[in-house]
Parts: C-alpha cells; sequence; structure tokens
C-alpha cells in the first residue's frame, strides 16, 4: 500500500513522530474494514490493565509515578522515557509498555476551538467534534522476550476467543492476528483491537510484540484526518487567491 503525500503529511503533524506513525496508518487503513463485519465477541477492550482508553497522559504518568514510588508494591516498575501529551514508555516486571497519546492537530484549531467545560480524559462525550489539546490514551503496545506465537495465541484465545481476522506473509511464518473486542450495541463503539505480530525466528513464527488499539479513537482520528486537509486546502486557496 502506497500512501498520499496529503496522508503523510498528515501523519508527520502528529505528536510522536517515531512511534505513532506506524500505528496509525495501521488503525487509519487496515482496520476499518473490520468493524462492518464482526459479530459479537464476548469481551470488550476498554482499556490496558489499570488505564482506560481517553485517560489523560498526566494521569497515567501520575498512576506509574506512584506504584513506582510505593514502598510496599510488589512489582518492579520503571518510569524510562516520557514525551509530554505524546507516550510513556514503561518497564514493568521485565516487560516494556509503550502508552501512546493523541492530541488533535494545532491546525485544527481553526475549525474546531476547544469549548469551555469539555471533558478531555472521556472519548465518548462529543469525541467526533471537540479539539482535544491533552493527549489522551489510544493505544498500547507490549513488547517481551521472543515467545513461540502459538503459545501467545492460545492464551489470547482462553480470553477473548477466536481471532477475527490473520494474516500470513510470503515466508508462510511472519503474519498478525487480529482480535476485534468491541461493544456495538452502544454508540459509539466501545472497546478496541489486539494485535498480535508474527515474526520468523529459525524458521519458526515468534511473537515480541502485542499492540491494542481503542475501537472508539480509531474513528476519532479517522475524523481529525478528514478535516485536517479540509482547512489546509481553505488556506492554501485563500493565499493562493487574496
Amino acid at each position: 500500500m502506497i500512501l498520499s503525500k496529503k496522508q503523510v503529511l498528515f501523519f508527520e503533524t502528529l505528536s510522536d513522530r517515531n512511534h505513532m506513525k506506524k500505528y496509525l496508518i495501521f488503525l487509519l487503513f487496515l482496520l476499518p474494514g473490520l468493524l462492518s463485519a464482526q459479530t459479537e465477541m464476548p469481551n470488550s477492550l476498554d482499556g490496558f490493565a489499570e488505564a482506560s482508553w481517553g485517560m489523560t497522559f498526566e494521569s497515567i504518568r501520575e498512576k506509574f509515578l506512584s506504584m513506582a514510588t510505593n514502598p510496599e508494591s510488589k512489582e518492579k516498575i520503571e518510569l524510562l522515557n516520557e514525551k509530554k501529551e505524546e507516550s510513556l514508555l514503561i518497564k514493568r516486571n521485565g516487560i516494556f509498555y509503550l502508552y501512546r497519546f493523541y492530541k488533535t492537530p494545532e491546525l485544527l484549531k481553526e475549525v474546531r476551538p476547544k469549548r469551555e467545560g469539555a471533558t478531555e480524559s472521556d472519548p465518548s462525550i462529543d469525541g467526533q467534534t471537540e479539539f482535544r489539546e491533552n493527549g489522551i490514551l489510544f493505544s498500547v503496545g507490549v513488547t517481551f522476550n521472543l515467545v513461540p506465537s502459538e503459545k501467545i495465541k492460545e492464551k489470547m484465545e482462553k480470553k477473548y476467543g477466536k481471532p477475527r481476522k490473520e494474516a500470513i506473509g510470503d515466508d508462510k511464518v511472519s503474519g498478525a492476528a487480529i482480535w476485534e473486542l468491541v461493544e456495538r450495541r452502544e454508540n459509539p463503539p466501545r472497546g478496541g483491537f489486539a494485535v498480535v505480530w508474527r515474526e520468523g525466528y529459525k524458521k519458526a513464527p515468534y511473537t515480541r510484540r502485542i499492540d491494542y488499539f481503542s475501537a472508539n479513537l480509531k474513528e476519532v482520528i479517522a475524523k481529525d484526518y478528514v478535516d485536517f486537509f479540509s482547512v489546509q486546502e481553505t488556506k492554501t486557496l485563500r493565499d493562493l487567491i487574496p
């Protein structure tokens, strides 16, 4: 799949250029077709561990700082890196967790000014139209030592059931399995997606990364993409024809 110049430009305006771009590409262009053909799943994915989709950067940061400095905690938690309103990299019991946050591109202030009294922490409240100045959680990436993919898949199936879709590469080893864990009877849909990635190691499939995404915020990001270029084209025409 080849992205247009507009699509690339939009991604480059988002907050975390190094980590977020490839996941937004996946969100906007590979996941949308799943929502229209999915039967109900036994669970909805409303966040990850102690964090719910839409929580602010500061609230999650404070949560982990509190856990890391609690002398009674039996877990080993380290905050390794942070980019304000963009990402938090946490090491928890030897596993790495990248919490990704989304905020509306600055250009959209011209068409979507932030309203007084708007609730930043809940993306379900006017989530399609509100200007989000603070970063809100839309995805978590988990990285760990290589584990045979079948063992990861078995554990995921025990919790979530069978994956909605699986894709295997030409090498018959690499690929991904996608779980759609969405409660579609609610509006906007509540829940999210889980993606287990496969890669070849000694000619066998192994996994070292799982990504989790918010279904509702996927739609918010897609809406922002459309509005972003509507504003940009208007500005271009105004500058061309004063």
